[in-house]
């Protein structure tokens, strides 16, 4: 399993950097000598400043030059959490618990065997972290008819690519190609990922303003139809931009 992760201007807090201790850096050439101050050659895949542009574009790369499988995980990433059943105590909520790095290897090829099995040729973890107990199913571990987003997917081999047109919902573009194209992806339900998107600065963060979200809403939703996608819309904050609906037209788990 190759782990890999884009990054663009973060070498100031590579939050997964210990834990994911096998993951490889992708980066442009150009902030190759700030990444060497914090990184081993050996752990930065350098691409040419061209291949960059946008993350969408450097994920095509990645999609096109990286054996699969592979795991892509956002560069502010910090660890893997699984969840486990309620207390007695506190019925109405579940434990969120890390995942020991010892065992994040292992668990990935698990649940790759799994997708492989299912005929999924995409697999991810929960949208859910810490602060929603309440949400975890424990008698739905796995689900074949929901997105898993660009902060953790691993890919098994296929041939779609990220859309770059759609700027920031690149990553629910390509869950809704994996769904059009073999009508299910994997989502492990039992696990999550911890991550600092608000406060990473750098990466797409450093571009994100309310205008640039709504374009690229407007696009995702023209492209696939506002019933298997939405957002609200005009917007009152940011949030409203960030997390979309989506409803796909697929029977299953």
């Amino acid at each position: 399993m190759n782990i890999v992760i884009p990054t663009y201007k973060r070498s100031h807090n590579l939050e997964g950097k210990l834990y994911f201790s096998g993951a490889k850096y992708v980066l442009p050439e150009s902030q190759r000598d700030e990444y060497l101050k914090v990184l081993p050659e050996k752990r930065m895949i350098v691409i040419p400043d061209e291949a960059d542009g946008n993350i969408a574009k450097k994920r095509n790369w990645i999609l096109q030059n990286i054996p699969r499988p592979l795991l892509m995980l956002d560069d502010d990433v910090r660890h893997l959490l699984y969840m486990e059943g309620r207390t007695r105590e506190q019925k109405r909520f579940i434990s969120f618990i890390k995942l020991p790095k010892q065992r994040v290897n292992a668990v990935l090829n698990q649940f790759t065997e799994v997708a492989d099995g299912f005929g999924c040729k995409m697999w991810g973890v929960s949208q859910r972290t810490a602060g929603d107990e309440r949400e975890y199913k424990e008698f739905r571990p796995f689900s074949l008819t929901n997105i898993t987003l660009g902060p953790f997917q691993v890919h098994l081999d296929h041939d779609l690519l990220f859309d770059e047109s759609m700027g920031s919902k690149d990553d629910y573009d390509m869950a809704l190609q994996q769904m059009h194209r073999y009508r299910k992806l994997l989502r492990v339900e039992k696990m999550a990922y911890f991550c600092g998107h608000g406060d990473n600065a750098g990466g797409i963060v450093s571009m994100r303003t309310m205008e640039y979200e709504e374009r690229y809403c407007k696009a995702i939703i023209e492209k696939w139809g506002s019933g298997v996608i939405r957002y609200k819309m005009p917007a009152e904050k940011m949030g409203d931009l960030l997390n979309g609906r989506v409803s796909v037209p697929i029977k299953g788990v």
